[in-house]
């Protein structure tokens, strides 16, 4: 179930996830999927944890990897400095200052009415001849129909559900509620995926992950993290408003938090305005079918609204099923994320070859490739092809337009020759 690299995955969702994902959004006006949001923790709360005793490094980390395992989503918000909390917390307000009700509350109203439709007409849906040709066995279908519609159920009618909620939204609650529903039913879908015979699951994976100090010197430690079938991980952490957190969140942090902010600034109410109509228009037209699902008489009559709205999903399922199959992505498979070793085509004037004159192993490339994560405008959509050849390695990046551009923003090492016209750099590492 784990994807290499192992931390990569778990510092992932704070820092390529979170980070990105609050920018995304709070402009956009997506549901938050990941990230807790709202207004600073009851001082009661920050008085015990605060007398708590404090956590060293290698704590930390298993700290929060336990509260994953068992569905105690605080430990994510509670991982972060009080400052990154409240970093978060305000974004989110600020957002809610911005947004139209009308367009937010309606989207949310709808979601709710999609939740309960899909729960309460599964029988009906897994039914229809459109679900039934899926390239999905109908015993599977089923069984995760109920985790993946309560994850559907339990966002759109959390704290999240209107902005009155959101601007007083409150992270460390957000993740004590309805994080922990989402993740009980993310453990119930890994749960369902096939293991390979002899892998662990998901879940044993995070109970049998060790933690260890390699060496600390004042604010500053660096632990080694060792999980089944993954090569051992070194990670430099670094000790914030006395919490102990990987040091490339500490190191981007301020930066991904003006970018957002700065996102945020930019967003006027004209803009707002000026999408209103159309997604009004959006939600109207969704509820008018939502409405004929749910007053059908009979099965016959709620399939022959359903199943000319889920032709097109049928059809291009089959070319869905194949293309997530070519895409390992870091996390797992699924659409959208950055992907690792992705075989399809891209423009070659799209690509740019990293070149370092040294081969490095799997845990020497996990650092790089997560700097390179953070010098793209959207990681989301960055393609990263780590190869090896002889003694050198290569990492092949798209899509980039501008290589000199690229260039300037490496932070893992000098680039000591860039050709814009074989568009590839030419990296020593830092010693």
């Amino acid at each position: 179930m784990f994807t290499r690299p192992f931390f990569l995955s778990l510092k992932g969702i704070l820092m390529k996830k979170l980070i990105p994902l609050f920018a995304f959004v709070f402009i956009v006006g997506t549901l938050p999927l990941l990230s807790g949001c709202g207004k600073p923790a009851d001082p009661g709360a920050q008085g015990a944890a605060e007398s708590a005793k404090p956590l060293g490094p290698d704590e930390s980390i298993l700290a929060m990897l336990n509260g994953v395992n068992n569905q105690q989503m605080e430990a994510v918000w509670n991982f972060l400095p009080a400052s990154y909390q409240q970093d978060v917390n305000g974004i989110a307000h600020e957002f809610a200052s911005k947004m139209d009700p009308e367009m937010y509350n309606g989207t949310f109203e709808t979601g709710q009415r999609l939740a309960k439709l899909l729960k309460d007409k599964k029988e009906y849906i897994l039914k229809n001849q459109m679900i039934q040709g899926l390239p999905v066995p109908p015993e599977k279908m089923d069984e995760f129909w109920d985790p993946t519609t309560n994850i559907i159920s339990a966002l759109v009618n959390s704290d999240l559900s209107s902005l009155d909620k959101l601007k007083s939204f409150d992270g460390g609650k957000f993740l004590s509620t309805t994080g922990n529903q989402l993740a009980k039913s993310v453990m119930a879908l890994s749960s369902l995926v096939p293991q390979k015979e002899g892998e662990p699951s998901f879940s044993e994976k995070l109970k049998q992950t060790k933690v260890t100090v390699v060496k600390t010197e004042g604010d500053t430690a660096t632990i080694k993290i060792e999980a089944p079938g993954e090569e051992p991980k070194e990670e430099e952490m670094v000790k914030v408003e006395g919490k102990w957190i990987p040091k490339n969140l500490a190191d981007n942090w301020d930066t991904k938090m003006a970018d957002v902010r700065k996102k945020l600034a930019d967003l006027t109410p004209e803009q707002v305005t000026a999408q209103k109509e159309q997604t009004l228009a959006g939600i109207k037209q969704v509820n008018e079918t939502l409405a004929k699902l749910e007053n059908a008489k009979s099965e016959e009559e709620f399939n022959k609204t359903l199943s000319p709205i889920l032709a097109p999903v049928a059809m291009l399922a089959p070319m869905m099923m194949m293309q997530l199959g070519q895409q390992p992505m870091m996390g797992g498979p699924g659409p959208g994320g950055p992907s690792l070793g992705e075989n399809k085509p891209a423009d070659p004037n799209q690509i740019v070859t990293i070149v370092i004159e040294k081969k490095l192993s799997n845990a020497e490339q996990d650092p790089i490739i997560e700097q390179i994560l953070l010098s793209v405008d959207d990681s989301e959509q960055v393609n990263i092809v780590p190869m090896a050849e002889g003694e050198t390695t290569i990492f092949k990046i798209s899509p980039v337009t501008d290589v000199e551009a690229f260039a300037k923003k490496i932070k893992f090492g000098k680039p000591a020759k860039v050709d814009a016209k074989k568009r590839s750099i030419t990296v020593e590492l830092e010693k």
